[in-house]
């Protein structure tokens, strides 16, 4: 299996995996195991496609990061958000059935639960409505995030029994719903967002507190939190304030912040950076990664939950196409959170005259390999992004399971 651009696509590639329609994922165009012919491509680069999977000899193993169930979890909830987004926009005194988004939710960790490699791949849902494309995104990742900190769920939910303070279900539906209250702004001041992306703007600010009204008597309190507080920063400069007896104000930091509200402000802030104003195509997840992890973003993020993103989010997922600073192209077919931009990556050599056909070659495993590393990622240049683990913490920066053994370990032990 390989992803690629459909510029890249030819006649006789046969497809891996189906093809839904960008903006309504519940919809496939083309099922795995049709054979692409000219007008397929003419037509879904119409649609605004933008990759595909192909069937590529060598490369079966990568379908244990592919389960079209999970994508098919996922089309299922970005189709119920813009159901529902799409009765608010027509009138907001309409009432949501939030019971839905709840079992949306439930069928995404259902899938999850049976194929969690899978993840790592999930396409974009959402389409071209930037509400309902961050709204799908950030649930996807909260979610994910949320698996993977089990052990701080409990920590930082200490009243509640551990499986209840594991299960991320609330999460889920507090992500989907983060930004609920932006349907509610004059089209004035959700303009003038989309354009600027002025987190001082007093109106784009109203947003956490009217979606708060909408959902805080339908949902459990721990979701309706997410809503108001998604914007919240673990240094206290986030917002809304709190307001104390007497008119005092006071900053939100820290611990003071739910638990879900932080999960969900990393992977809201994640998404955010992808798409700045004015940018067609989405940035490179290795630069957002590496913007998150500089001191000007990080202090913003709970330390834990930021591991947790590094650890769900890799830099060049398996099936990205790579060149190495060897010149050698390839694809990715591994990686490791502890040193996330040292994937392994399998060269890829055209197969004679056949235009769009490949042949496996050798196998890089970066790790072991110091004076290589990724330049290059589905043909945008990269190299000036990576970031490698260093330090006292080295071993622990990027991973949030490592992270969450070493703190169970007894002190002066070491990892088995």
């Amino acid at each position: 299996m390989l992803r690629v651009n459909l510029t890249q696509a030819r006649d006789g590639m046969m497809l891996a995996l189906p093809v839904r329609h960008p903006r309504r994922l519940d919809t496939v165009l083309l099922r795995a195991g049709v054979e692409l012919a000219g007008v397929h491509v003419k037509r879904l680069g119409e649609l605004g496609v933008r990759d595909l999977w192909i069937r590529v000899p060598g490369l079966e193993r990568l379908a244990e990061y592919v389960n079209p169930g999970v994508h098919e979890a996922c089309a299922n909830m970005a189709r119920d958000l813009h159901q529902g987004f799409e009765r608010v926009r027509a009138d907001t005194h309409t009432s949501f059935e939030f019971a839905v988004f709840r079992r949306a939710v439930v069928g995404v960790l259902e899938r999850l639960a049976a194929s969690p490699k899978a993840a790592l791949l999930i396409q974009e849902s959402g389409g071209a409505d930037p509400l309902l494309r961050n709204a799908s995104t950030v649930c996807f990742l909260s979610v994910l995030m949320g698996l993977k900190l089990d052990f701080h769920l409990v920590r930082e939910r200490s009243r509640l029994r551990s499986d209840v303070a594991m299960d991320v279900t609330n999460l889920g539906v507090g992500a989907m719903l983060h930004d609920i209250g932006m349907l509610s702004l004059p089209p004035e001041v959700a303009a003038r967002w989309e354009g600027t992306r002025d987190e001082s703007d007093p109106g784009w600010r109203e947003h956490v507190t009217l979606g708060f009204e909408m959902v805080r008597r339908e949902v459990d309190p721990a979701a309706a939190a997410v809503v108001l507080h998604h914007h919240q920063r673990f240094d206290g400069t986030g917002f809304p304030k709190r307001e104390k007896y007497g008119g005092r104000v006071e900053a939100v930091a820290r611990s003071d912040i739910h638990v879900f509200a932080r999960i969900v402000a990393a992977a809201d802030l994640f998404e955010r950076l992808r798409y700045e104003p004015g940018c067609r195509e989405p940035a490179p997840t290795v630069a957002v990664l590496r913007r998150l992890i500089e001191p000007a973003c990080s202090s913003w993020l709970d330390p834990v939950v930021l591991r947790a993103l590094t650890s769900v989010v890799p830099p060049y997922p398996p099936g990205t196409q790579v060149m190495l600073s060897s010149g050698v192209r390839g694809v990715v077919t591994s990686w490791t959170p502890a040193n996330p931009c040292r994937p392994v990556v399998e060269e890829m050599r055209p197969e004679g005259d056949r235009s769009g056909a490949w042949t496996t070659g050798q196998s890089f495993d970066l790790r072991s390999e110091p004076d290589l590393e990724v330049v290059e990622a589905d043909g945008t240049p990269v190299g000036p992004f990576n970031f490698y683990p260093s330090g006292a913490c080295g071993a622990t920066r990027f991973d949030v399971g490592a992270y969450s053994r070493s703190i169970e370990r007894p002190p002066g032990t070491s990892a088995a």
